[in-house]
Order: C-alpha cells, then sequence, then structure tokens
C-alpha cells in the first residue's frame, strides 16, 4: 500500500472511531432531550398575508385555529403565511421555542398579555442579519420571555417549501445542545476541510485535474450543508440579509455541476457513454440555475415564476440522480473498480441523508445522532471512501509510469547497445580500409622508394615517379577517409553545397543518376552543426547503400526543412528488398541514429520495384543549443 493509501487508511480508522464516541454521547442524553411541558400548539393559514397580530389575536379567540397533531409544520410549497399560537398556563420561562429550519425567510414572535395586549418580543430569520436574533443560534431560538400565557409566532416562507419542525426546550439543554453540535460540526468540517486541503495539494503536486474537482466537490457538498444547517449564515455571511435565503439554491447547483465533472473524470466516462451528453445539457442547466438564483431580484413576489423554479429544480435534481447512478452502473457492468468504489460511497451518503430525512418527518431512529448529522456524516465518510479510489487510481498511475520508465530504459539500453555495435563495426571498417588499402599503398611506395636507393640513373627515376604517384593514392585514401569521419565540405561551403557536391560525385560515375530536392537548409538556419553533419551522414549512408546493393539507376533525394521538423526521402528504382528483410547493415545504422533522434523511419521496398525510405526528425532537437553527438561514420 502506498503512502496515500496508508494516509487514507488511518483516517478512515479514526474517523469510524470517532462517529462510535459521538453515537454513543447521544444515546446518554437522548433520555432528557425533551422537557415534560402541557403547552398546547394551535396554527392557522393566512391565506392573504396581511393580516396583523391583533387580527390574528382575533382569529385565536374566535376559533379559527386548529390544534396540530404534532409539532411538525409540512404544508410543502405554499403562498401562504402560517401562525403559530402557544398556549401554557405552566409554561417556565427558561423555556425556548425551538424552530428547527435554518432556512425560513421571517419570523415574528409576540406574547400576549393576560389583559389581552400584543408585545414585540423578535423579529429574526433569513431575512434580518443574524446578530438580530435573540439567541445567537443556527436554528431560530426564541426565549419565553417574558411569562405569558399565550404567545404567537409568524413563519412567512410564502412562494417556497416550508417545513417548520417545533420544540421546547430549556435553556439548559439549549446550551448543551449547542455545546454538542458545535463540537460534531466542528470535528466534520474539520475532516471536510482535510479532504478539500488534500486533494489540492495532490493537484499542485500532480498537476491532474481530477483531484481540484474532488476538492471542489467536497467543498461546495460541505458548503451546502453549511447552508442547510444554518451554520454558513451564522459564520459566513452573518451580515447578509441577501445570500442567506440563496445559499442552499446555489450551493446545491454548484454541487451538481462540480460532482458531474468529477465523477466524469473519476470513473473515465468519454464521448461515448450515452450518459455523457445528457450530463453536460444538465450542467448547463446548473450554471442557468446558479444564474438565477443570484439574479438581484425579490422572489418572494413572483409566486408562479417560483413555482415554476422549485419545480425546475426539482426535476433537474431528478434527471441528475438518475444520469449519476446511470453513469456507474454502465461502468460497474463494464468492471470499473472505481465505479464500484464511487457507487459505495454514494450509497453511504444516501443512506445517512435518508436517516436525516426520517428524523425532520418525525420518524427518528434507535439515536438522534444520525437524525442530527446524518447528511454532514455521509458526506465526510463518502469523501473519505471515494479517496481511497482515488488513491487505488494514484497507485494504478505510479505503475503504469514505472513500466513505462522501465520499458523506455530497457528501449534506451538497446539503442545504446545497437550504437556501441555500430561504432565498433565502423571502427573496425575504418581500421580494416587503412590496413587493406592505405598500409598496402605504403607497402608499395616503401618498396620503390628501396628500389630507386639500388637503382641508378633513369631507372631510379622511374621508381621515385611510381612511389610519389603511390603516395598521392594514399593521400587521396586518407582525404576520403578524414571526410567520412569529418564533413569538412559542410564547415567550407554549408550544408547545401555539401549535399549537393556529394550528390555531384555519386553522378560523376556515370552509373547512376541522383536528382536532388532540397528546401531551406539556409546559412542562417537554427540547425546545430552535430545535426547538420548527422543529416549529412544519413543521406551518405542511404547513397552509399544504394550505390553498393540496390543496382538502381534513377535516385531521388529529397531533404526538407519544416517549422516543427527535418523530412528525408531516398527513392529508388533498384531491386528492393523482400518485405521480411531487416535490411542491411547500413539500414540498421541509419535506424539506430534515428532513433536516438527520436525520429520516425518508414521503409515502403518490394523486391524488384525499388525502395523508398522516409525520415521524419522533430525539430525541437535541432536547436544551436543541442549538445548531443551521435557517432561518427566510419564507414564503407
Amino acid at each position: 500500500m502506498s503512502i496515500f493509501g496508508a494516509i487514507g487508511m488511518r483516517t478512515l480508522y479514526t474517523a469510524t472511531i470517532l462517529l462510535l464516541l459521538l453515537l454513543q454521547v447521544f444515546t446518554l442524553r437522548a433520555q432528557n432531550s425533551v422537557p415534560q411541558s402541557n403547552a398546547v400548539f394551535y396554527v392557522w393559514e393566512d391565506t392573504s398575508r396581511t393580516f396583523q397580530p391583533a387580527d390574528v389575536l382575533l382569529q385565536y379567540w374566535q376559533g379559527a385555529f386548529r390544534q396540530m397533531d404534532n409539532l411538525f409544520l409540512n404544508p410543502g410549497f405554499t403562498g401562504s403565511v402560517f401562525w403559530i399560537a402557544v398556549a401554557a398556563d405552566t409554561l417556565n420561562e427558561e423555556e425556548v421555542l425551538l424552530v428547527n429550519n435554518a432556512a425560513i425567510n421571517y419570523l415574528e414572535w409576540y406574547r400576549v398579555t393576560p389583559k389581552g395586549s400584543i408585545d414585540s418580543l423578535a423579529f429574526t430569520g433569513d431575512g434580518y442579519v443574524f446578530h438580530q436574533r435573540p439567541i445567537l443560534y443556527n436554528y431560530s431560538a426564541l426565549p419565553l420571555q417574558p411569562r405569558a400565557p399565550l404567545y404567537l409566532l409568524k413563519i412567512d416562507k410564502h412562494f417556497e417549501s416550508l417545513q417548520a419542525p417545533l420544540q421546547l426546550v430549556t435553556r439548559s439543554q439549549l446550551a448543551a445542545t449547542i455545546a454538542q453540535e458545535s463540537l460534531v460540526n466542528g470535528l466534520l468540517s474539520g475532516v471536510a476541510l482535510l479532504m478539500v486541503l488534500f486533494g489540492c495539494f495532490l493537484f499542485v503536486t500532480t498537476k491532474d485535474q481530477l483531484y481540484i474537482w474532488y476538492a471542489l466537490y467536497v467543498f461546495c457538498l460541505s458548503m451546502w450543508i453549511w447552508s442547510d444547517k444554518g451554520l454558513g449564515f451564522q459564520y459566513l455571511w452573518p451580515s447578509s440579509s441577501y445570500f442567506p435565503s440563496r445559499s442552499r439554491p446555489f450551493f446545491l447547483g454548484a454541487t451538481m455541476l462540480v460532482s458531474i465533472q468529477f465523477l466524469q473524470l473519476f470513473i473515465g466516462q468519454g464521448k461515448d457513454s450515452w450518459c455523457y451528453r445528457p450530463m453536460k445539457v444538465v450542467q448547463v442547466c446548473c450554471i442557468l440555475m446558479l444564474v438565477l438564483v443570484l439574479w438581484p431580484f425579490d422572489y418572494t413576489r413572483a409566486g408562479a415564476f417560483m413555482l415554476v423554479f422549485l419545480r425546475f429544480i426539482t426535476l433537474l435534481s431528478v434527471v441528475y440522480s438518475v444520469l449519476y447512478f446511470a453513469s456507474l452502473i454502465e461502468k460497474i457492468r463494464k468492471g470499473s473498480r472505481l465505479a464500484k468504489v464511487y457507487f459505495l460511497a454514494t450509497i453511504v451518503l444516501f443512506a445517512f441523508s435518508f436517516a436525516e430525512s426520517l428524523s425532520h418527518f418525525g420518524h427518528p431512529l434507535f439515536t438522534p445522532f444520525p437524525g442530527r448529522y446524518g447528511m454532514f456524516t455521509g458526506v465526510v465518510l463518502e469523501a473519505m471512501i471515494i479517496m481511497f479510489g482515488m488513491a487505488e487510481r494514484f497507485n494504478r498511475y505510479r505503475r503504469e509510469r514505472e513500466d513505462l520508465l522501465a520499458e523506455k530504459s530497457e528501449e534506451q539500453k538497446r539503442l545504446t547497445d545497437t550504437i556501441v555495435s555500430v561504432q565498433e563495426n565502423e571502427r573496425k571498417a575504418v581500421a580494416d580500409q587503412l590496413h587493406d588499402e592505405v598500409g598496402s599503398l605504403l607497402s608499395l611506395a616503401s618498396l620503390n622508394l628501396d628500389a630507386a636507393r639500388e637503382k641508378q640513373g633513369w631507372e631510379s627515376m622511374a621508381k621515385m615517379e611510381q612511389a610519389g604517384e603511390v603516395l598521392q593514392m594514399v593521400s587521396h585514401s586518407i582525404r576520403s577517409i578524414s571526410h567520412q569521419l569529418s564533413p569538412l565540405a559542410i564547415e567550407q561551403y554549408g550544408f547545401r553545397r555539401a549535399v549537393e557536391n556529394l550528390v555531384g560525385m555519386a553522378n560523376q560515375s556515370g552509373k547512376i543518376q541522383v536528382e536532388l530536392v532540397l528546401i531551406g537548409f539556409e546559412q542562417n538556419s537554427n540547425i546545430s552543426v552535430n545535426f547538420r553533419n548527422t543529416l549529412y551522414r544519413l543521406v551518405q549512408e542511404l547513397l552509399q547503400n544504394i550505390l553498393k546493393h540496390a543496382k538502381a539507376v534513377h535516385v531521388l533525394v529529397q531533404l526538407i526543412e519544416h517549422e516543427d521538423s527535418i523530412g528525408i526521402m531516398v527513392e529508388d528504382d533498384g531491386a528492393g528488398m523482400k518485405p521480411d528483410s531487416n535490411g542491411t547493415f547500413f539500414l540498421r545504422s541509419v535506424q539506430s541514429k534515428v532513433d536516438y533522434l527520436e525520429g520516425q523511419m518508414v521503409i515502403e521496398s518490394a523486391e524488384g520495384r525499388g525502395t523508398m525510405v522516409n525520415i521524419e526528425i522533430p525539430y525541437t532537437l535541432t536547436k544551436p543549443t543541442d549538445n548531443y553527438a551521435l557517432p561518427p561514420d566510419y564507414s564503407r
């Protein structure tokens, strides 16, 4: 297991132990979570949204209010304002009414005195700054002070979906709840922040976009949780009355937008998938949703628009979920391990989110922990499981890199062995040439000089002349070998002239006709000296191979200097090579040089129909700053 995987495993163990401890704490404290009270709750719907507190109190005395069966107001999408009446003769002044929904726009809290007068106690909700709340808590906490037999609560979330769980707690219980929630939310937020920083670190280290999209996904999803719980309003934008009510749909759209991009990168979904294009359409819809959410207009005055917009968000979420799972199932059926990991992570998130939803609708599980922190816990666990998938992906990437490096190292070793073999063969060739040709000529010259010393008169002069002719032949041979070792013509006349002279010498033999096409290679060219010499030797080897083996009559030599590469093409009408032939020594030598320059060589040949050699060498290797040097041609 890599360091990446080891860190992730330890983090998972730590988080699991932490969650078990938190479950135990909440199980022990759940017994006294709800105080005993004789308070009775009534509700009345103001469809006109125009009634004032005095009018509402009159409706209460006239019996328009109905008693609530449970303390959960859930009308769904509504255009009305709802009034809650809390009546009890023995209410404790230490008790506090909790509205466990952090996304209610306007709450107005009144008390009705025994004489029937109405006093305003608090105005709170997303429509007011956070510090206006009577108790600084992410949910709305309304104290039952001063003492009164009747309290009225106005809940205004018209043209939106309204769910308002109500609960009476004592101040001591509220303080304990705030301490618990601060601890749990802080720990879960800290783990999520570590995941975000971890993703950013991997992105900076590897330059892989997957990790930055992972960081953005965890960040957006965590911010949606913070918005849903009112933590963002409490800590991040407490002075805003504009963004709090828009933060939830904004981060929901951002999460869907980012998660699609991350999913496609994580499981490797390509354009060949039938889900790919619909996913992109959903992303475009998410961008449109973000624009509409942030558009500066008062949507509480546009009921028809809000109804359409909320249905649009619901439909978009359903389509998103279907495509999300369809993409995972498609990859799982193809055997993708990463898709299986992601599917497991998503199931964990949905399970914890479902547990919290059950609690909100009045059906809590055996412990209150998942009811209050299920979604946040699911987000953290999902991010951790995905992290293991990324560890697997990273390890696979590392193994592929190691295999590639090993393959390149083996290829480099093979190429080096080939070049060394070519060098040794070329050294042997020049040694044989010096021994057989130059050595024999020098021996002949020495014999003529010895004979000249023994002779007198004209015979001595004849031997001296013969010795001089032999020495001229030696000089010519040495000059030829020298030119092969270092093409001096390039330094004297330039590359173009040197190649033209090389072709001219081949044409002077009278046995072959060589046509030369030369484009570029001017005097001010950026081609380095070593590279020009190598090009010259490549052309020289190819021509000599044709002269010795091809039995050709016509030859076309073409050299072109492109902007990003050098092209060499040599074509003859000779005997050609068999399709299964590996070429002669000279073609192997050319191939080794081309491979060393990271170029490509293609040979097209058919027996009796000639041969065409195409060579393409990247131009990036031809700049004057190059320090490479290929083995010289001690050839032929």
